[in-house]
């Protein structure tokens, strides 16, 4: 997301429009669908309450019955407003997300081909994959793509088309999953949005062929996502745990969740939070 009012007047829209489509939204799947901060999705949370479109609960919100307020709604954001909602282009600075990004580039050998799945914690891939030499990236995330573009060491970027989805600044649908299925990849780079020790990852979508089809078409699949994932419950199962080749997550999992894990054959790496 670009740091400027325009950014964050958009994703009120979306987030004002999902409410009064839905009647209930999540932190979890707001913040996954839009790639910024849950703490960014509370702010925005709370800017839509003092505008009198919804009422805060506890991990979300709902619609506001009394409000009058209609879809794509316009919005207009001072310059504080918007500086205290505008997120970086494409990440967050959270030092858990930061940290496994870095853990799980230390995967990648150079020319290697890899996928990567659009998402907040594998956006933090990016600075590391400007550096590894000679790679072929494919990847449904337009910001990705760009800045790889933009600064890069030699890589091939690929993007797979597909249905555009402002809300993850991403393509989706079946050109997308055709496109990826057409190549071999050597890793898949995805994120999670909950993590269930008895299935796998889970997600709030009911489309979740693209992360299979990045998996089916990758030698590995690595699985980027915070511990507290697991405490995340989500209605749809993305992969399975025998689809998953590497969990990189924080070293807060629990020794028995990581042991539960590990009897799926998925290795697990643990990494400490980097300093702010």
């Amino acid at each position: 997301m670009s740091r400027n009012p325009q950014r964050a007047t958009a994703n009120l829209r979306h987030i004002t429009d999902a409410i009064l489509l839905k009647g209930r939204v999540s932190v979890v799947q707001l913040a996954s669908s839009l790639s910024v901060s849950e703490v960014s999705i509370r702010k925005y949370l709370t800017a839509l309450e003092q505008q009198g479109v919804l009422i805060r609960t506890h991990g979300g919100a709902v619609a506001n019955a009394s409000s009058n307020v209609q879809p794509t709604a316009n919005y207009n954001l001072n310059t504080e407003q918007a500086s205290s909602l505008s997120q970086p282009a494409i990440v967050d600075n959270d030092p858990c997300k930061r940290a496994i990004a870095a853990t799980a580039a230390k995967l990648i050998s150079p020319f290697s081909r890899i996928v990567v799945d659009s998402g907040s914690t594998t956006a933090h891939l990016l600075p590391y994959l400007q550096t590894i030499e000679g790679l072929v990236v494919m990847t449904n995330s337009l910001p990705i793509a760009t800045a790889l573009t933009q600064k890069s060491n030699n890589a091939t970027v690929l993007m797979s088309g597909g249905t555009w989805d402002p809300l993850s600044q991403s393509f989706q649908g079946q050109m997308s999953e055709k496109m990826i299925a057409s190549y071999n990849f050597e890793m898949a780079f995805v994120g999670a949005s909950g993590l269930d020790l008895a299935k796998g990852t889970t997600t709030f979508h009911e489309l979740t062929k693209l992360s299979q089809v990045m998996s089916d078409s990758s030698e590995q699949t690595i699985v980027l996502a915070q511990s507290d994932k697991l405490f995340k419950k989500m209605p749809n199962i993305e992969l399975s745990w025998g689809k998953i080749s590497t969990l990189v997550t924080d070293n807060l999992l629990n020794d028995d969740a990581q042991r539960h894990i590990q009897n799926y054959g998925v290795q697990v790496i643990c990494t400490p939070p980097m300093e702010k």
